[in-house]
C-alpha cells in the first residue's frame, strides 16, 4: 500500500450509511434467526439451515464497533481533538441513551418475567454488564471504547503506521488478552464479550483506516480480490466450529475464539468496502440502504421488544409458509421502529432515547 489517491471521494458519508444500513439488516436477521431456530423441526433441513444462517450473521457488534473506530478516528485526525468536547458529546450522545434504555428494558423486564423492581444489585448488574437486556451490552462496549480513545488519539495522528503491523499487534493482543484472562489469575473478565478488549482487532483496523481513509478507498479498488478471500478463509475457519457449538458438539474454546475474531474483522472490512461499492449503485438500491443506516441505532435499541412478540405468535408448520413468516417478521422488525424513529426525529424525546 504505497501508492494512494489525491482525488477525494464524495460517496464516504453515503458508504458509511449503506455500511450501517448492511449492518442493521443483519442484526435483526441474526436475533429472529435466533428465536426462530426453536420451532424449526431438529434434524430438518430447515433446522440446519436455520443454524447455518444464524452463525453465518454473527459479526453485528465487530462491525459496528470498526465503523464506529473509522468515524471517530477519521474526525480526530482532521481537526484539533478536544477531549473535553469529546467526553461532554459522549455524556449526552452516549452514555444518557445507555441510561434509560437500561431503566425502560429493566422495567419491562420486570413486568414481562418477574421480578423486584426497587433490587438495587440487580439494577448495577444490568448497568456495569449491558445486562439490561440481551442487545445493550453494545452501547456499554461503546461507551468503554469512547473513555479510552483519547488515550489512542496521537497515536493515530503520526504518520509511519503499517497495515501488517496494526494487524498482527492487534491479534497478539487479543490472543494475550484471552491467554491471561482465561489462564492467570492477574484479571478475569466476567463476561468477555461486554469488554472493550475483546474486539481489539475490529477497533484497531477501524482506527487505521478511519486515520487514512482514502487508503482503504485505494486498497478496496485494487484489492478487493485478496479481502474477498481473507474474508472466504475466516469463514470457513470459524463456521464448522459455530454450527458446532449450537448443536451441542463440544468444540476447543481457544480455536473457537480466534476464528471468530479472524471472522468477524475480515467480514467488517469486506462490508466496508463493499459499502463503498454500493455508494456507486443506483439510487433505488442505496438509498433505502443508506436510509436503514441513519436510523440503525434506533432501529437496534427497538426492535427487540417486538421480537418477544413474534415469539408469541411462532410459526406455521409449512416450510413455505415458515419461510415467508420468516422474511415477514424481519421486515416488520424493521420497518416498526424505523416508523416510530422517523415520526419522533427533531424532538428532545429522540435525542433523550438515541442522542441524536
Amino acid at each position: 500500500m504505497t501508492a494512494k489517491p489525491t482525488r477525494p471521494r464524495p460517496t464516504r458519508i453515503q458508504a458509511i450509511d449503506i455500511f450501517r444500513g448492511l449492518s442493521i439488516l443483519e442484526v435483526v436477521s441474526h436475533h429472529v434467526l435466533g428465536f426462530s431456530i426453536r420451532y424449526a423441526e431438529v434434524g430438518s433441513n430447515l433446522h440446519a439451515f436455520l443454524i447455518f444462517m444464524n452463525r453465518t450473521l454473527h459479526f453485528a457488534v465487530p462491525a459496528f464497533l470498526f465503523m464506529t473506530a473509522v468515524v471517530f478516528t477519521q474526525a480526530a485526525v482532521l481537526k484539533p481533538f478536544n477531549v473535553k468536547r469529546f467526553y461532554w458529546g459522549r455524556i449526552k450522545k452516549s452514555l444518557m441513551p445507555y441510561v434509560i434504555w437500561t431503566v425502560l428494558y429493566g422495567v419491562y423486564k420486570i413486568y414481562a418475567f418477574g421480578g423486584d423492581l426497587l433490587d438495587w444489585q440487580k439494577w448495577l448488574f444490568w448497568l456495569q454488564y449491558g445486562k439490561g437486556y440481551y442487545h445493550l451490552y453494545f452501547l456499554l462496549i461503546a461507551l468503554q471504547f469512547y473513555a479510552l480513545f483519547p488515550l489512542f488519539v496521537p497515536l493515530w495522528k503520526r504518520k509511519e503506521r503499517h497495515f501488517w503491523r496494526v494487524v498482527i499487534i492487534s491479534f497478539v493482543l487479543q490472543i494475550a488478552i484471552y491467554l491471561i484472562n482465561k489462564e492467570t489469575d492477574i484479571v478475569h473478565f466476567r463476561y468477555p464479550a461486554t469488554m472493550v478488549w475483546w474486539y481489539i482487532p475490529a477497533l484497531a483496523l477501524g482506527m487505521y483506516f478511519g486515520s487514512r481513509y482514502r487508503e482503504f478507498e485505494w486498497a478496496w479498488r485494487n484489492y478487493r480480490l485478496y479481502i474477498f478471500i481473507g474474508a472466504a478463509a475466516g469463514y470457513a475457519f470459524y463456521l464448522p466450529l459455530a454450527f458446532n457449538a449450537m448443536i451441542g458438539l463440544q468444540v476447543n474454546n481457544y480455536q473457537y475464539n480466534i476464528a471468530h475474531w479472524i471472522f468477524t474483522t475480515s467480514f467488517a472490512l469486506m462490508l466496508f468496502g463493499l459499502a463503498h461499492s454500493f455508494a456507486r449503485a443506483p439510487e433505488w438500491f442505496k438509498g433505502p440502504l443508506a436510509f436503514l443506516g441513519k436510523h440503525s441505532l434506533q432501529i437496534y435499541l427497538i426492535h427487540p421488544v417486538l421480537l418477544d412478540g413474534f415469539k408469541k405468535l411462532g410459526y406455521p408448520d409449512s416450510t413455505i409458509l415458515f419461510v415467508l413468516t420468516f422474511v415477514a417478521y424481519i421486515v416488520l422488525a424493521l420497518l416498526i421502529p424505523l416508523g416510530l424513529a422517523y415520526g419522533i426525529r427533531n424532538t428532545r424525546l429522540s435525542v433523550w432515547l438515541f442522542g441524536r
